[in-house]
């Protein structure tokens, strides 16, 4: 069995390959993970639990519901990425909400409405914030072990 050699010893033509897969591999994750929340909330599973609560209980699922979701991301992007052999995995679960955060804070959906309804904006953001985390936390691929 080969191994693929040590980062020290990757060409440059080597890194920037892995770079690329890491940056598409995180960029089809965080895209994925978007996929799945928008899956439930459109068959209602989520619809179900925001409609049928009063103000104080809607109030407690926006403060403690809205970061045990993104927890629960985190917690599955994680594993998905290092069985795809991404690593370090922890900078791009941190990074790529943040990214995705601050797309919304600037409004990013409503300025890229024109490539599609909101659903297919948001993946794409999703997919973008992932990809862009990954690429930046690339240099953290030639720390020594």
């Amino acid at each position: 069995m080969t191994d693929t050699p040590h980062t020290s010893r990757l060409t440059a033509g080597g890194f920037a390959f892995k770079v690329l897969l890491r940056v598409v591999v995180s960029a089809a994750v965080g895209s994925a993970l978007l996929v799945a929340w928008i899956w439930a909330y459109r068959t209602g599973v989520l619809d179900r639990v925001v409609n049928e609560t009063t103000l104080g209980e809607f109030i407690l699922l926006v403060v403690v519901g809205l970061p045990v979701a993104l927890l629960f991301s985190a917690l599955l992007a994680g594993p998905v990425l290092w069985l795809l052999k991404v690593r370090p995995v922890w900078p791009i679960i941190l990074i790529g909400p943040v990214l995705l955060g601050l797309a919304h804070y600037f409004k990013l959906p409503d300025d890229l409405s024109s490539l599609g309804d909101r659903w297919t904006v948001l993946v794409l953001l999703a997919g973008a914030s992932y990809g862009l985390a990954g690429l930046l936390t690339a240099p953290a691929i030639l720390r020594k072990r």
